[in-house]
């Protein structure tokens, strides 16, 4: 979901499957109106994506850095249901310190580790300078707006995507959020980014499981980032009913 995909395919180290997580997402939510964050949303890239996928939706994409929201802003002014929010998303409303890097798609809530540089080449998570931008929850901006429901929930913040989550605890305990499609970080890539099993166990405990795996990144044989996508328990046993239905 981020600048690493296209480097991962530019190394050869990215499997074939970059198509399959979207089409997992359109069988899964076959609400035709549906409502998605796009978290950490760049210049638009995965907006448009799920504008294909579902023509009705009402998508709400977040980007905190001024560049690339100017672009994502401008290149979207014609969709009348995507609003862009110049707004982080965390686990507390605020302000933060965003990290800025050499390649845009980089940027972090994190400050990059002196390791990622192994991983994912010279120069990429160089960080240039820091800005302060605002950080909101998802909870507060979803009460605020008055929504009570999400189809998808889609995060690709540079390793801080739990603090996301923190954030729309209440949202989550009510299985609110039907989906929760997000890029994880396995190698040391950022300080502070936190491991496999912190995620899984949040979502356990949420009432959440595992749908699917998708996208590996891959560097010498070990797994360096997947995207991952986790499903509302109850949402699923509903999908699942649907499907034995039709066999």
């Amino acid at each position: 979901m981020t600048v690493f995909r296209s480097l991962g395919r530019a190394l050869g180290l990215r499997s074939k499957r970059d198509t399959a997580a979207f089409d997992a997402q359109r069988r899964l939510v076959r609400n035709e109106q549906a409502v998605v964050a796009d978290v950490g949303a760049h210049i638009g890239q995965t907006a448009r994506r799920y504008r294909g996928l579902f023509p009705q939706a009402t998508i709400h994409s977040f980007e905190p850095f001024p560049a690339s929201f100017d672009t994502l802003s401008r290149g979207l002014a014609n969709d009348a249901k995507l609003h862009t929010h110049q707004l982080a998303l965390g686990a507390v409303a605020g302000r933060r310190t965003l990290n800025v890097n050499r390649s845009s798609a980089t940027n972090s809530l994190l400050r990059s580790d002196e390791r990622a540089e192994a991983y994912w080449g010279r120069d990429l998570l160089v960080t240039d300078s820091s800005i302060d931008v605002a950080v909101t929850t998802l909870d507060a901006f979803c009460a605020e707006r008055a929504l009570t429901h999400l189809d998808i929930l889609k995060l690709d913040v540079q390793g801080a995507e739990l603090e996301v989550l923190a954030g729309a605890e209440r949202l989550l305990r009510e299985q609110a959020i039907d989906i929760v499609y997000m890029e994880m970080i396995v190698a040391p890539t950022y300080v502070g980014q936190r491991e496999l099993h912190d995620y899984l166990s949040f979502f356990r405990a949420h009432g959440y499981v595992l749908f699917d795996f998708y996208n590996p990144v891959r560097k010498h044989g070990r797994l360096l980032q997947t995207d991952n996508l986790m499903v509302a328990e109850a949402f699923l046993a509903a999908y699942e009913r649907a499907q034995a239905a039709l066999d």
